[in-house]
């Protein structure tokens, strides 16, 4: 288990990458997934940044990568904990896609890219903070 704290600042989603790829490194994760996982990791920090409220800045972000096994092979876990203001991405609905570019606006397809690129999402209240879990699993070779 890999942990670290970082302020509610944009600066410090580039501390949060390098810390994942180390970590993600040391644990094994195939690059392609470190990748995959930097992108998710990005977009709810920016998410954070951007719609978490005042609360978001009175705390530490929290972050802990850990291993996981599972029958088909191996995985991780990245949880993210928060002061903000609540949010389930697990049952919130995506914006719809637009049927033209002269539709298209900026923002709001973030978790839709979340979703697809992770295997499992999870989210609960907990002593107060909000905690997303997202984990991402690969076949292992033997």
């Amino acid at each position: 288990m890999s942990c670290l704290e970082i302020r509610a600042e944009a600066p410090e989603l580039r501390r949060a990458s390098a810390w994942l790829q180390e970590h993600g490194e040391r644990l094994a994760v195939p690059p392609d997934q470190i990748d995959r996982l930097e992108v998710c990791l990005n977009e709810v920090l920016a998410n954070l940044l951007e719609h978490g409220g005042p609360p978001v800045g009175s705390q530490p972000i929290r972050l802990q990568l850990d291993a996981i096994t599972r029958a088909a092979g191996a995985g991780v876990r990245l949880v993210i904990s928060d002061g903000g203001l609540p949010f389930d991405p697990v049952v919130a609905s995506d914006k719809p896609l637009p049927a033209s570019l002269s539709e298209a606006s900026p923002g709001g397809l973030g978790l839709r890219l979340v979703r697809a690129y992770t295997d499992g999402m999870a989210y609960r209240v907990l002593d107060d903070r909000n905690e997303l879990s997202i984990e991402m699993h690969w076949t292992t070779r033997s």
